[in-house]
This record gives structure tokens, C-alpha cells and sequence, in this order.
């Protein structure tokens, strides 16, 4: 088992999930990640980069799906397809009703416990409820979504119908200000933490927008934040950001003390993708030649966090097409030694 400890908390990797595949057991640049009380967990592959002048956005749309998954790492099946078309992030409600934006259609989509789109709303512009492409998204206890309308620099709060409630948010690099914002989530508190990507911050807000906390130091250089892309909470107040640029996850106490940072230690092949091998022989001999298998552990882009209610934390890494799993140990003490 391989183990992060400090200040009185642990993390132990547990397992990777996945591997390229343009269905099924597998993910095609899964961008956002999101699970359930009822056990299930949600995967969004965006697939590639579309080809210049593709002026739809619909190259190979097929490949871009949501996977839907047990958490005890069993596939269940693929839906969206004919849904979406440049797809950005996930939520759940208390409800369970899954929401997805999609930066080209301008658009939030919601979607029932049986897979079914029931809704969508957005069009594109700056007005109250309108969007320019639409990144982060999450709910609240109360069943309000927060989304990050990353075109216009700020974020939008809603019903989970879809009914404008209140915006905040401009461009600049003061407090409380956005540059391309991407992507957000609300803790137990009610309190909402945004990934302000093109400022290299996280920034914390009240439910009503009032800023509260920047997460991120400027110094020393090692330490700064490089275009987070994602953040989540813990159930104990610590808050993981997915650092896209620096290539890992950077995790901080509520007062913004940096803790640590996960650097990926899928060293071992996910359940599907050693099924995969042991039927294609050619990519297993090769793989197993491989003397020095360090590498292949760590964290390519880690794009989106989910953590469930007994922090099981799920970091999504989109290049490496594979989810990394890890569990947070409850009431870990440090060890005591006689002096």
C-alpha cells in the first residue's frame, strides 16, 4: 500500500481505474468525474480535440459519452452520445439528478437515475441566465447549482430547473475577480471554492458570492498553483486542488496551509486494462519488458476531483485515460516516541 502521511492525516492509494478505450471499461479523455449516494459514479469523456475547421464540433462524436459505474470498480453502461456535443463537467444533486454543461451548445443538461435527458437550458450571451461556454458546475445541500459561465467570467447560481437566481464574477486578477474560470464545488457549509485557472488560484465565496479565501501561495516557486483545473472537499474541511499545470494535487487545510501533494501511484494495471492485456499478448510482453515502472504511476493532467461521503477521493487524469483512487484514513494519529 502506498501511503501519504502528514500533520495527523493519511492517504492510501487504493486503485486505478480504466484505460483508453472508446467505450465500455474504458475512457477516451475523461474530463469530469462525479459519484452518488446511491454507489454509482459518473465518468465524462470528452474524446480528442476536435480538427481545425470542424465548425460542429462533432468530430468522432460517438466517442463522447457519459460512462456510468459502480464504485466497486464494475461498468454499467454508456448514454449521452447523441446528447452532447464539447462537454465540460459533471454534478449530482441530493436528488440524484446529473447535470452536464457543454461548451458548444451553450447548454446545462439533467438527466434522471435511469440515464434520461428530462431538461436542458442556456443559450449563448452575458445576460442573466445566458452562457459563453460553460464550464464547473455543482449543487448544494439545498439543491441549487453553481455554474462556472467561463466565457463571461463568473458564475451563475440556479434552481435545479434551470431558474436564473444570482450571478457574480468579472474579469481582472483582484478579489473576487475571474480569468477563465473552470471548475468549482460546494462544501458541507454551503460554501463555494472555484478554480480560477487563468489566475493560478483557488477562491472561496459564499453561497451569495461574497468572497471569503484565496487558496495558492506565490511563493516560494515550487509551490504556486499552475491553471488549477478542479477542487473538492473533504468531509474533515481539507480542500484538494487539481493542478493541472504542475501535473498533481495539491492539498490544503481549510485556512489554506498547504498539507501535501499527490504525485499518482497507479504503478499497477487497473483491473480493465490488465483484462485488455491478457487478451492483446503483444502490448502485455512489451509491458512487461518495462523495467523501471515509476513513471507510469504519476499524474499526467489531473483534471477533475470527486470525493465521496467517506472521502474516498477520485482524481480523474485525462491523459493518462484512467481514473486514481485513493482513501483517506479517519482518526489517524502520529506515532509517539519515547525520547
Amino acid at each position: 500500500m502506498l501511503t501519504t502521511t502528514v500533520q495527523g492525516r493519511t492517504w492510501n492509494f487504493n486503485h486505478a481505474i480504466g484505460h483508453l478505450a472508446i467505450a465500455g471499461e474504458g475512457f477516451l479523455f475523461p474530463y469530469s468525474v462525479v459519484t452518488n449516494d446511491s454507489g454509482f459514479m459518473y465518468v465524462l469523456n470528452r474524446s480528442p480535440d476536435p480538427k481545425e475547421g470542424d465548425g460542429n464540433k462533432r468530430t468522432q462524436p460517438n466517442f463522447k459519452r457519459i460512462g456510468k459505474w459502480k464504485l466497486d470498480d464494475e461498468f454499467v453502461s454508456d448514454f449521452a452520445q447523441n446528447d452532447i456535443m464539447w462537454p465540460v463537467s459533471l454534478a449530482v444533486d441530493e436528488k440524484g439528478f446529473l447535470y452536464c454543461t457543454d461548451e458548444i451548445k451553450n447548454k446545462v443538461l439533467k438527466y434522471n437515475s435511469e440515464d434520461k435527458k428530462i431538461s436542458e437550458w442556456g443559450i449563448e450571451g452575458s445576460g442573466k441566465g445566458e452562457f459563453s461556454k460553460p464550464a464547473g458546475i455543482a449543487s448544494d445541500l439545498g439543491g441549487h447549482l453553481y455554474v462556472v459561465d467561463a466565457g463571461n467570467n463568473r458564475i451563475q447560481k440556479f434552481t435545479g430547473d434551470g431558474e436564473f437566481i444570482h450571478t457574480w464574477g468579472e474579469f481582472g486578477s483582484g478579489l473576487g475577480q475571474l480569468n477563465d474560470p473552470w471548475g468549482i464545488t460546494v462544501d458541507s457549509q454551503g460554501f463555494v471554492y472555484v478554480a480560477d485557472w487563468g489566475n493560478d488560484r483557488v477562491q472561496k465565496f459564499t453561497g451569495d458570492g461574497e468572497w471569503l479565501q484565496n487558496f495558492g501561495v506565490s511563493f516560494p516557486e515550487e509551490l504556486r498553483l499552475d491553471h488549477p483545473s478542479d477542487v473538492a472537499v473533504d468531509s474533515e474541511g481539507d480542500v484538494y486542488v487539481a493542478d493541472w499545470g504542475n501535473k498533481k494535487v495539491q492539498i490544503f487545510d481549510s485556512d489554506g496551509e498547504i498539507l501535501t501533494s499527490l504525485y499518482g501511484d497507479a504503478t499497477e494495471l487497473s483491473r480493465s486494462a490488465q483484462n485488455f492485456l491478457e487478451i492483446n499478448q503483444d502490448y502485455y510482453k512489451a509491458f512487461k519488458r518495462a523495467k523501471d515502472k515509476s513513471r507510469l504511476g504519476i499524474f499526467e493532467r489531473p483534471t477533475s476531483i470527486s470525493i465521496t461521503r467517506d472521502d474516498r477521493i477520485i482524481i480523474c487524469d485525462t491523459s493518462m485515460q484512467r481514473l486514481q483512487v485513493y482513501d483517506k484514513e479517519k482518526g489517524y494519529m502520529d506515532p509517539e516516541f519515547n525520547l
